[in-house]
């Protein structure tokens, strides 16, 4: 995959100055591809016929009819994930991953990528090292919810590839690695650039190691949930260096990353086609769209038309720069509370995937609720009359998750409320006393 990601970085490089008429025909010849391979091997595509209308009857495309293909919803791609998978791929796809996330809504899914999408996404991230001047990088740590067994304490998993002629060993650390060991890690590793969720790194940040008082760090990577300006700033002044965001999602990939010259999120548009769908949500006066994303590279599990549900403010702004990239001013999505623990002591919540919980609990959706510093509510959507199914199981793999004693309760209720942000927070801190 390496020589894939570094033709894909050296045809970014190139694509993002495209003309808007070329950038479409780019776009198009791309999706094309995609839309024929799903109508013919995908079940969920094919059997319902939602992509037959865009289809002439000598077989050709009719762009203007797109509008017309039925917007995918999340909660849809969840309830018909097995027939969103493709029964064959072209041969240059590569090997297929599987994942399960919650995403934005907190209702499990379980998705399937292939390799040349991910060559894609490590290219995007290189383009947008490359815009903030950050040189090749030979060493990154990076603190993300990994599959199970992956990223353990105290050594990590390590992936190595060649990128911009540079040999380099990617770390994966677990984000619920206790916040001591996440600071003795990066002490031990000492990486040029670090990634992970912005509330975790931020934390990590107040509480690294004076062993790397002299160490430099070249850049931070915040990706996975909103990067607040509190939380930016905390992190800039810890690690002594810039940080940028990546907006992007585990079943979709990569939609935007930051340009810290233009304080711009810049779209992917050689990976993706993002459409904006207004909403009547408004923060600061900005209007607020909801996000339609088409990923071009992921035949394992074409999504088309998929809605994130992730609520951005676009940028209609002319350029600032030869780039023709489209630009958000910013996205509106999840970011995780800070609980307290009896101690005092904060922590930014994490406990076992929503894999593990659902061996013990029947449930559509799921939140954390803290609403004591001993005492964790963990309410869950469930059409089952009897959704618990082993509770002292369950509730061992919660307490081992925490790093001091919590109570945990169960509470089975109707449905979990959005934020006002129209986002759903995985995890709340309900308590009066001040962060």
């Amino acid at each position: 995959m390496d020589e894939l990601s570094q033709r894909f970085f050296e045809t970014l490089l190139q694509t993002q100055f495209l003309p808007p008429d070329r950038m479409l025909r780019y776009q198009r010849r791309l999706l094309g591809r995609l839309l024929r391979h799903a109508r013919a091997t995908v079940p969920y595509y094919r059997d319902s016929g939602r992509l037959d209308p865009l289809f002439m009857a000598d077989d050709s495309i009719d762009w203007d009819r797109w509008g017309e293909v039925p917007v995918l919803t999340r909660s849809e791609a969840q309830a018909h994930a097995d027939r969103l998978y493709a029964e064959s791929l072209p041969p240059d796809c590569g090997d297929i991953q599987n994942g399960i996330t919650s995403g934005s809504t907190g209702k499990p899914l379980a998705f399937r990528v292939n390799n040349i999408m991910a060559a894609a996404g490590s290219a995007v991230l290189e383009r947008a090292l490359t815009w903030a001047d950050t040189p090749p990088v030979r060493t990154l740590g990076y603190l993300l919810n990994p599959k199970e067994g992956e990223g353990q304490y105290p050594h990590g998993t390590v992936y190595r590839m060649r990128i911009r002629s540079v040999d380099r060993d990617m770390h994966l650390l677990a984000a619920r690695t206790p916040l001591d060991q996440q600071a003795e890690w990066i002490a031990r590793l000492r990486p040029e650039l670090v990634m992970g969720y912005p509330n975790a790194l931020a934390e990590l940040a107040g509480n690294l190691s004076y062993a790397l008082a002299n160490h430099r760090f070249a850049l931070a990577v915040c990706v996975g949930e909103v990067a607040s300006p509190a939380a930016r700033r905390a992190i800039e002044q810890g690690f002594r260096c810039p940080s940028i965001d990546i907006y992007s999602g585990s079943e979709f990939g990569v939609v935007a990353a930051e340009d810290r010259k233009t304080g711009r999120m810049m779209m992917t548009d050689e990976i993706m086609l993002v459409e904006a769908a207004h909403s009547d949500l408004a923060v600061d006066n900005d209007a607020l769209s909801e996000l339609i994303v088409t990923p071009f590279y992921n035949y394992a599990m074409p999504l088309i038309r998929y809605s994130t549900g992730d609520l951005a403010v676009v940028d209609n702004a002319a350029a600032p720069d030869r780039r023709t990239l489209q630009r958000l001013k910013r996205v509106v999505g999840r970011q995780r509370d800070i609980f307290i623990l009896p101690s005092g002591r904060r922590w930014w919540p994490q406990f076992t995937t929503t894999a593990r919980i659902a061996e013990d609990l029947d449930f559509e959706q799921i939140q954390y609720v803290q609403t004591a510093r001993g005492r964790v509510e963990l309410r869950f959507v469930s059409r089952m009359a009897q959704p618990l199914r082993n509770e002292p199981a369950l509730m061992i793999k919660l307490r081992a998750a925490a790093p001091e004693p919590i109570e945990f309760v169960l509470r089975q209720v109707p449905t979990i409320a959005r934020h006002s942000s129209g986002k759903f927070i995985d995890y709340v801190c309900e308590l009066t006393e001040p962060n």
